[in-house]
């Protein structure tokens, strides 16, 4: 099972760090892919736009709540229902996300993203969840958490959410594939 604590910080962002290469490269490689899509499907620039979307949301979420760590004010990190704590445990032992999981629509990407202003704020997005964790020892890494951006009865820890991004990136990589 993949390490997701506090200490696997560096290993969870350079898997991140990849898969992100990876979205970034495609998009680079076949700039028309960018605005092609199947019928009725996300364009490749549409999936890169809802994967920067999604990061900057975590991403601002973890910088409020990063004061918190370090004056000792954060709540405990919340427990798992036996629901939440299957999902989170496959989501991560797996390393895959299903398809077909409507996406709530404050996370709908525009129908024209542009190319390099998404890839810029792409990379950015890794860079702001690396910045707070580095910030931040193990533990404390450990007790950083915030709402499911998602699921809002639900939610992540730093480092898991790190992971959860790329799997979600790969996900979304496989279907720029097919775009």
């Amino acid at each position: 099972m993949t390490a997701v604590d506090g200490r696997h910080f560096d290993e969870r962002m350079a898997e991140l760090d990849r898969a992100v290469s990876e979205v970034i490269a495609i998009a680079e490689a076949v700039p028309e892919r960018w605005t092609r899509g199947r019928a009725g499907k996300w364009t490749a620039g549409q999936h890169a736009a809802h994967l920067v979307i999604s990061q900057d949301a975590t991403a601002d979420a973890f910088e409020r709540r990063l004061s918190m760590v370090l004056d000792g004010t954060i709540p405990p990190v919340p427990r798992r229902g036996p629901i939440e704590w299957l999902w989170v445990s496959w989501l991560v032992a797996r390393g895959t996300m299903p398809g077909g999981i409507r996406t709530p629509r404050r996370f709908e990407p525009a129908t024209s993203p542009d190319l390099d202003s998404t890839l810029d704020r792409l990379r950015r997005g890794v860079e702001r969840h690396r910045a707070v964790g580095h910030i931040l020892t193990a533990a404390q890494r450990d007790r950083l958490w915030i709402r499911n951006p998602f699921l809002q009865r639900w939610h992540y820890r730093l480092v898991e959410m790190v992971h959860v991004h790329a799997v979600h990136a790969r996900h979304h990589l496989s279907l720029m594939r097919r775009a």
